[in-house]
């Protein structure tokens, strides 16, 4: 895993962004785009905090949501392997509104006797042709130069009308007759994730309903030794980063089997992940880690175990959403760890609790033992974990790969 990237550019916005003032304790940060409500995130571009996916999508932050969506499609493109058939089909009609968007503003006979002539000389090029078969590349070749130049210009500029054209035809023709079998990729979940729920009553409809927490007659019986519960804090964060890649990866706000069915997933797939990430969910397995670098490491290195390693800024994201999830709150609830230990006994448990399950409700009942200034500490070690990343992904000449992690038996 490479850490060092080349430090991001400076974006200008079309809004201020409140700075705290000199000297002050950590005050709460509002949202630096509707600046009514506490800001909950950080825009990984321009840095501006935001309160939730509204802001985020607001006008005034167009110059970084459409960069964002349009490098998520373009990346899932390009890792499907069925996308190039798909785009060869679409090649023509992707074609004619670059035309389309090349022509604004001028003439509109002009234009359109330019294309009728460009459509003629794209068919002759193309008759016959296999568009099943042909190679892209031989395919391009084919193309008449005016076609060629207008799809090579978009490529090269990705800000440009023309490729937005092309990314937008793309997504339309997808969610179209031709692609809505059942192997396309599932649409994007109803709600957002359960665990990024703020404290406002009027915004609540638009998360996932938290996971129950473990039914107590699952853990009465359980009796950990004493002081075992602190030596699996780092278990825990390795279960909360690996509870929120699979989530993400599958684009589910829970694993409640609404949502599983929601987004076509089925348990097994998502079991899968879950056990590949975490190896000591394994009935036998004694693993247990002895810090936080330890933890991140082993889950990132699982993560990017087919050679397709995620940036480095997404592990950052997953330490800071980890860390909101081992924060302990003022009240007498536990962290929000609980209940993701909750969502995966319930997942194991259907349709019957096996040794996985067993493990969530072991290690449920083992949390118990820790006390607010231990999970505080886990907090601020895992923070400081994301910041020393952070820092290093602006940093602009080469690092060492981080160390393996250490595994420990229990």
């Amino acid at each position: 895993m490479s850490i060092r990237q080349p430090k991001p550019k400076q974006i200008r916005l079309p809004f201020d962004v409140p700075k705290p003032k000199k000297g002050a304790d950590a005050p709460v940060k509002v949202c630096g785009i509707c600046r009514s409500k506490d800001s909950h995130y950080t825009c990984p571009r321009c840095n501006v905090p935001y309160c939730s996916l509204a802001c985020f999508r607001d006008q005034s932050h167009t110059q970084c949501s459409e960069p964002f969506y349009r490098s998520t499609v373009v990346d899932q493109i390009a890792a499907d392997p069925k996308a190039e058939l798909e785009e060869k089909r679409r090649m023509m009609d992707m074609l004619r509104r670059f035309e389309d968007a090349a022509a604004e503003g001028d003439d509109v006979m002009a234009a359109l006797e330019e294309d009728s002539d460009d459509d003629d000389d794209l068919a002759a090029a193309l008759d016959g042709v296999d568009l099943e078969d042909i190679d892209s590349n031989a395919l391009l070749r084919l193309l008449p130069q005016a076609h060629r130049d207008a799809f090579l210009a978009a490529i090269k500029n990705p800000e440009s009308e023309s490729a937005k054209e092309l990314l937008e035809s793309a997504l339309a023709a997808g969610e179209g007759e031709e692609g809505g079998d059942d192997n396309d990729e599932p649409p994007l979940p109803s709600v957002l994730p359960w665990w990024e729920a703020g404290e406002l009553d009027d915004e609540a409809e638009a998360y996932a309903s938290p996971p129950a927490d473990i039914d107590t007659a699952a853990t009465d019986s359980i009796n950990p030794p004493p002081g075992v519960g602190i030596k699996l804090g780092y278990n825990l964060l390795a279960l909360c980063l690996a509870y929120t890649s699979t989530l993400l990866s599958f684009r589910l706000p829970s694993l409640s089997e609404e949502y599983l069915a929601e987004q076509r997933v089925g348990t097994v797939e998502v079991k899968d992940e879950l056990q590949s990430l975490l190896p000591f969910l394994e009935a036998r397995s004694t693993v247990r880690y002895e810090s936080a670098r330890a933890a991140w490491g082993a889950v990132w290195e699982r993560v990017g175990r087919d050679g397709e390693q995620p940036p480095a800024a997404a592990l950052v994201r997953l330490l800071q959403i980890a860390a909101g999830m081992l924060h302990p709150p003022i009240t007498t609830d536990p962290p929000l760890v609980a209940l993701v230990l909750a969502d995966v006994h319930s997942l194991f448990s259907a349709p019957k609790a096996g040794a996985t399950a067993k493990k969530m409700a072991f290690y449920r009942t083992a949390m118990k033992q820790v006390d607010r200034q231990e999970w505080l500490s886990l907090e601020r070690e895992v923070l400081r974990e994301a910041q020393k990343l952070d820092e290093e992904l602006e940093e602009p000449h080469e690092t060492q790969e981080p160390a393996r992690p250490s595994l420990t038996l229990l």
